[in-house]
């Protein structure tokens, strides 16, 4: 039962850090603020969004890649840089743009498809909205749809073709819609008041990650899709000759070097934008100029954030900004007069303060409100104070003071808006805490219980009895105070969670010496039961842990934590010097992994080569291979070739021809069904087994090193582990039982994450190279790739794993007390982490606090389920098996 305990715990811990850091921005019950008076200088606005195009591609070569968008920036409007948040992905992305809402981690519950709560839009403000793209952005938008407004979304799925360069197909489908409607609704649509027209372009993100931004065919994508905006751009201004069209182009999010996207890094963050058409002033002085073309023409170079485009999309055509939006009007890229700008930004003001009067509200309707403590800088009094300042100086034609009564308002608001949300936060953190410390002392007690149930004397007995009592009590207070407080209810369970873990912490832990195979007939001698945890063998496990820690903020480290182990488990096992030299060898090659730039794992044909050729290497002279099937051998050969031929026709930019796709998902099937249907009963030719379909279906899905790493990884684990059980007595492991428990332990959690570590990077799942699928598929279909990565990366973990059951007879007999452990070393990181965890400060920090605590919480869970797995594979799932391949 404990497994469930520990799965119940960690997914309620994984939702803390959302609910202390990152509860939903989404605030219900408001009201839309009324539409802005008078005249708009804008009809109509043409939101353009080229997805995953970063700045550094529009502004490279001085802005040479576009010329024809430079025409346009060079004569009229604004152009700059617009700073997105983690994630970088196209739904936050696109919500940014045009909710003004940052993302809602809530999502999470919906597979980041949808949000659980629903939120205002632009296009829910407008009169008319005209879309086209891909079905996964649109979709978000078209189910938000206020259906009194008339709406038109069309969309295509990913089966369009990218292979061959051809990735502007996706782009060039939007284009021909967009004039099949102009020529279509000419008339209608000149009549239109407050019409939104978006085009989503795929084209650019799809490039970026099979071409990688900056090489020849990226930039035949870009120089294609931008000339094809300028041609769009004027057929709107045939269509409406009136000039009282607003144009914005901008992307969603940027993308790195090697093609991915999802974290912090500038490159990801750090999007185009460019605006220009009715309403928009030209050459806003920002301070910062850069050069538009060879001559040395320098252009002002405004910096927003993505949000901040929100209000100003909605300005520019008379409405007020989305009920939820967060962004702040930007000042000075109006090109109306001062009363115009002042009351767009008022309209932004009071959008700010609805939000934050709600807040405000929840917070006072408690019975200790008036006693506990309160944003003090934006009271009731001082919101009417403020809000009198606003109208006084709009009325008396004062608009300067009006536009900087607005500016302090909202960001007052967003203040305010920020403390209320985070308002809970630190009781919460410490309430987080005081749960991992219940929980890790339950798992303490379970791991030092001695074989037989132990007696307690009376006076233990009745002081855990009055802590269990006062506990009881503390939990009747709670209650009390979260009820008439009326706190929300997520707030009030976290802080009521510690409660009971501690109780349940505290009962007589009841002896139990089963492990995840249960062995009924094997009698272990007496002294295998596991002795007191001493003071040094705790400090060792956090030791351990804390070590790891510090692996997450410096990839390099993980080389050193892993010669230093390796050295300190195997330094007197080797029988020979010349087996031992040839092994240090090993532990030396493999170090170096993650000492490389992890730009140079993003395509390499010759390391993949070399990993080919090791894998095929070691079949064919492996020392087992008599006991292989005919068809192992040849299957695995004959799909290493389809391999190569497909990255050759990948390379070549053709796409591999459907019956090598359907080879391909067949070896997949085969290469689990041959081993699960295996007759061979001993432990060491099903895993060479393992270690070669595995092996070879991972090298299927490698662009550089990663095969070579993970095989040589397989190779130094394996030998260490036979020499250990070589020269280890069985008796010797028995009486060490904890320290053996734990040091398999940190073996596993160690070799899992520099299988990550050195075969790339960590949070390589976001990385979404379509690359890995070229053997599998020559179209894009993102959530089939996705699938194909955690394949990926749990590959080389099932492989690890097997070895370690295959050659250490402690670890099949003592999987309970390894995996406690286990347990214990990721939850000593998790508690760091949960500290660690950052909704301040740059993007990147953000996003990977996140990441490392979220890992952490699922890496032992994810262990037990893949050790699962790999018991499957060796047949050991069943006792008498276990037995019968021991005898």
């Amino acid at each position: 039962m404990w497994i469930i305990y520990a799965l119940v715990v960690h997914i309620l811990l994984l939702g803390s850090i959302f609910v202390i850091y990152f509860r939903s921005p989404v605030i219900e019950g408001l009201e839309p603020q009324p539409r802005l008076k008078g005249e708009p200088p804008a009809d109509r606005l043409v939101l353009i969004v080229t997805d995953g195009l970063r700045a550094e591609s529009f502004f490279a070569d001085n802005c040479n890649h576009v010329p024809h968008l430079r025409e346009i920036f060079v004569n009229e409007g604004i152009v700059g840089i617009s700073r997105t948040r983690v994630p970088t992905e196209s739904r936050p992305g696109h919500i940014a743009l045009i909710a003004g809402l940052y993302e809602d981690p809530s999502a999470v519950t919906r597979g980041w498809k949808e949000n659980p709560i629903e939120f205002d839009t632009l296009f829910n403000r407008s009169d008319h909205t005209y879309a086209w793209g891909a079905h996964d952005v649109l979709h978000i938008f078209e189910k938000l749809a206020d259906s009194g407004r008339p709406m038109y979304f069309d969309s295509y799925n990913h089966d369009l073709d990218f292979s061959g360069g051809m990735t502007y197909k996706q782009d060039e489908w939007v284009f021909e819609r967009v004039r099949l409607l102009l020529n279509r609704k000419q008339e209608e649509l000149r009549k239109a008041k407050r019409v939104v027209f978006f085009l989503h372009l795929l084209g650019l993100d799809t490039a970026g990650h099979v071409h990688k931004p900056g090489t020849r065919l990226f930039l035949e994508n870009l120089n294609y899709t931008e000339h094809e905006i300028w041609k769009i751009y004027k057929e709107f201004e045939k269509t409406f000759p009136d000039q009282r069209t607003a144009y914005l182009l901008t992307s969603d999010h940027g993308m790195t070097n090697s093609g991915s996207h999802g974290a912090g890094d500038q490159y990801e963050t750090d999007t185009p934008f460019m605006l220009w058409g009715a309403g928009v002033a030209h050459s806003v002085y920002a301070g910062i100029t850069f050069e538009a073309n060879d001559e040395g023409l320098a252009l002002p170079l405004r910096e927003v954030e993505q949000a901040q485009l929100t209000p100003l999309m909605s300005a520019l055509i008379g409405l007020p900004p989305p009920m939820n939006n967060f962004g702040r009007l930007p000042l000075g890229f109006l090109g109306t007069d001062a009363k115009y700008e002042a009351m767009a930004a008022r309209a932004n003001a009071l959008q700010l303060l609805a939000q934050y009067v709600r807040l405000q509200k929840q917070h006072m309707r408690g019975l200790f409100a008036p006693v506990l403590n309160s944003f003090h800088e934006l009271t009731s009094e001082r919101i009417a104070e403020y809000v009198g300042y606003i109208s006084t100086s709009f009325k008396l034609n004062q608009f300067d003071e009006s536009l900087a009564n607005s500016a302090v308002v909202m960001q007052l608001a967003l203040e305010g808006i920020d403390y209320y949300q985070g308002y809970y936060c630190n009781v919460m953190l410490l309430s987080t805490t005081a749960t991992i410390l219940g929980w890790m002392f339950y798992l303490y007690r379970l791991l030092t219980q001695d074989a037989e149930p132990q007696k307690m004397d009376s006076h233990k007995n009745d002081h855990t009895s009055k802590i269990t009592v006062c506990l009881w009590i503390a939990v009747a207070l709670l209650i009390g105070f979260v009820v008439v407080q009326r706190v929300p209810l997520a707030v009030s369970f976290y802080l009521l969670l510690p409660l009971p873990v501690w109780i349940f912490a505290l009962r007589q832990v009841p002896s139990s010496n089963e492990d995840l195979i249960n062995l009924p007939a094997y009698n272990q001698p007496a002294v295998a039961t596991p002795t007191k945890a001493s003071i040094m063998q705790l400090l060792l496990l956090i030791g351990c842990a804390e070590l790891l820690v510090f692996t997450f903020f410096e990839r390099r480290l993980i080389s050193l934590c892993f010669v230093a182990f390796a050295l300190y488990s195997n330094w007197d096992t080797f029988k020979t010097k010349r087996s031992f030299y040839l092994w240090l060898l090993l532990v030396a090659a493999l170090a170096c992994f993650p000492l490389v730039p992890p730009s140079v794992g993003y395509q390499n044909c010759s390391l993949l080569l070399a990993g080919i050729l090791l894998l095929l290497f070691r079949q064919f002279l492996s020392r087992v291979q008599d006991n292989f099937k005919w068809h192992g051998r040849w299957c695995n050969t004959a799909i290493l070739i389809n391999t190569a031929v497909c990255v050759h026709l990948r390379n070549q930019q053709t796409a591999a021809p459907l019956p090598l796709n359907i080879l391909s998902w067949l070896y997949l099937a085969y290469a689990f069904a041959s081993i699960l249907l295996s007759k061979e009963t001993a432990l060491e030719v099903r895993l060479q087994h393992i270690c070669y379909n595995l092996g070879t279906l991972y090298t299927m899905m490698c662009t550089s090193y990663e095969s070579l790493f993970v095989q040589l990884l397989a190779i130094e684990l394996t030998t260490s582990l036979a020499e250990q059980r070589a020269q280890v007595e069985p008796l010797q492991h028995q009486q060490k039982s904890l320290q053996s428990s734990l040091r398999i332990a940190f073996t596993l959690i160690l070799y899992t994450f520099f299988s990550l570590f050195g075969s790339g990077n960590i949070a390589s799942i976001s990385s979404f190279d379509p690359n890995i699928s070229r053997c599998f598929l020559s179209h894009f279909a993102p959530f089939v790739i996705m699938s194909l990565v955690l394949l990926k990366l749990l590959l080389p973990i099932v492989t690890n794993i097997s070895i370690v059951y295959t050659y250490s007879e402690y670890a099949r007999l003592h999987e309970r007390q390894i995996f406690i452990c286990l347990l214990l070393i990721c939850d000593v990181m998790g508690l760091n982490f949960l500290f660690l965890v950052r909704n301040t400060g740059s993007w990147m920090e953000i996003g990977s606090s996140i990441s490392h605590f979220v890992i952490m919480e699922v890496t032992t869970l994810v262990l037990v389920l893949l050790a699962y797995v790999s018991k499957l594979l060796l047949q050991l799932t069943c006792s008498d098996r276990v037995l019968s391949k021991r005898n």
